[in-house]
């Protein structure tokens, strides 16, 4: 007799099916920007000196969106000769995926271009409407298509939770010779997956003993924070999905910890242990903090205990945050409003930056005095990406009824460079967010509600000050201001 034992395995499985953002067949005007022989209209076959011609039809329906369909300039159905970097262009509306991860974009495309070392072909987005172009795609041989065939590409890293993000086509540079049909383009459809949020909480240490690491800049893709006193962290709103941290902490080597697992309504712990930099140079001694005249600091700090090279300045850091970079061995820092503040030292070298000093720990409550400081628990406040050259988009929350926001801008040396106001009005300062600006404007800003019923809005700086004019590299730092209350800055890198 023979037994038979079935196991009968059950596996749960989660599908996640990605959803049409926006899509455009091109039968109807829906507000694309088209630049020199671009057209949507009826293919009609044209073109082809060399190469292959436009097709004789759609892929679907009667329009398409191709260069020269219909027989303009000197070549009929032919891109030109002595095209200038994408001088044909074809933009697409601003497309809103502030509320999708995952983000693609596909289409049926069909191609003739010459090789690189003659013309080019392009498709860029931008997630700024329009300010800065990221390549996706270009020519890397010469293209023949004769018939239709699709494309597919994930533009997630451009595109997700953004909402003025826009698709770009391009001819040029072409050369004096050996004309193609170029672009023929339909079915373009934007996809994604609808946004749902979780949170990232942990803890950072130094690996070598397990001491808490205050005040270490904590990143991600969809927000920034800095650890506290006990090297406790969270980040809230992060798309569920598998996702990654950056820890850039003074003193250690970069940390990265991937493959998190973000769910649903949850929050995943991480444990972030970090090695010490062996090459560090060693920090200031001895900092001290007093209180004066009720709500002025002095810091006070001796020379680092012999250094191997020569000391260039010194860092001073408010509350993780670095407020002035001086020779002296002290500092004073005035017209402090009620709070508690952290302050630690560090010094610069030429080979780079020591470790902090101990953290020292001052009380400003002066009767009287009005306290207009943010709690933390009120806002959340980051920038991406980070660094950026040149634009980063400032993204924050507020849980509070608001009349008035900025963003305040300051560089290095502490000084304000840009302040960057987003006025909120209408029922329970929801509305309108009026900018106003010189032409062109370096900000943008959208305003939304998120699921805990803050406010949480967006602002673009273009990297430039209060009278437009682009700041150099460097760090700089920006602030909420809410209603004149005060949150604690954030720092940021502009590379260029």
């Amino acid at each position: 007799m023979k037994i038979f034992i079935i196991i009968l395995f059950i596996f749960s499985v989660t599908l996640v099916f990605a959803e049409d953002i926006w899509e455009d067949g091109f039968e109807e005007l829906t507000g694309w920007i088209l630049n020199g022989e671009f057209e949507i209209d009826s293919p009609q076959g044209l073109g082809g000196e060399h190469g292959n011609p436009d097709p004789v039809s759609a892929y679907a329906g009667s329009n398409v969106l191709g260069v020269d369909l219909t027989g303009l300039g000197a070549s009929l159905g032919d891109y030109e000769t002595d095209l200038d970097p994408h001088e044909y262009f074809a933009i697409s509306p601003a497309i809103d995926c502030s509320e999708f991860v995952g983000v693609e974009l596909s289409f049926m495309k069909w191609l003739n271009v010459e090789q690189p070392l003659y013309d080019h072909a392009y498709i860029c987005v931008s997630n700024d409407d329009g300010t800065t172009w990221i390549e996706i795609w270009t020519n890397s041989s010469v293209v023949t298509n004769d018939s239709w065939s699709s494309l597919n590409f994930d533009i997630s890293e451009i595109a997700d939770l953004n909402s003025e993000v826009r698709i770009r086509f391009s001819i040029g540079t072409t050369d004096g010779s050996w004309q193609y049909s170029g672009w023929n383009i339909d079915n373009l459809i934007i996809t994604g997956n609808s946004v749902i949020y979780g949170a990232i909480e942990g803890n950072v240490i130094n690996e070598n003993n397990s001491e808490p690491i205050a005040f270490a800049p904590v990143m991600s893709q969809y927000g920034n924070t800095m650890s506290d006193d006990e090297g406790y962290f969270i980040l809230n709103n992060i798309p569920v999905g598998i996702r990654e941290i950056t820890i850039n902490a003074l003193g250690y080597l970069p940390f990265i910890q991937s493959n998190i697992s973000v769910v649903e309504d949850d929050t995943t712990y991480v444990l972030c242990e970090l090695e010490p930099d062996p090459n560090t140079p060693p920090p200031p001694q001895n900092p001290q903090a007093t209180v004066y005249d009720e709500n002025n600091v002095h810091l006070t700090w001796e020379e680092p205990e012999l250094p191997t090279e020569e000391l260039l300045a010194y860092n001073v850091y408010r509350n993780g945050i670095i407020v002035q970079s001086i020779i002296a061995e002290e500092f004073f820092d005035l017209d402090l409003i009620n709070g508690f503040y952290s302050y630690f030292i560090s010094a610069v070298y030429d080979s780079g930056e020591s470790l902090p000093t101990d953290t020292v720990n001052v009380q400003i409550n002066v009767t009287g005095l009005e306290n207009d400081v943010i709690p933390q628990s009120e806002y959340s406040l980051s920038n991406y990406p980070n660094p950026f050259n040149p634009t980063t988009t400032i993204s924050f929350s507020v849980t509070q009824t608001s009349s008035f926001v900025k963003i305040n801008i300051y560089n290095l040396k502490g000084q304000k460079i840009r302040s960057l106001p987003v006025t909120l009005s209408g029922d329970e300062g929801l509305g309108n967010n009026n900018i106003n600006t010189p032409s062109p404007s370096p900000i943008k800003s959208g305003l939304r509600m998120t699921q805990a019923g803050s406010k949480q809005s967006s602002i673009i700086w273009n990297g430039s000050d209060s009278n437009n004019k682009p700041v150099s590299s460097g760090i700089y730092f920006y602030q909420l201001v809410i209603d004149g209350k005060v949150a604690a800055k954030n720092k940021m890198m502009l590379l260029k």
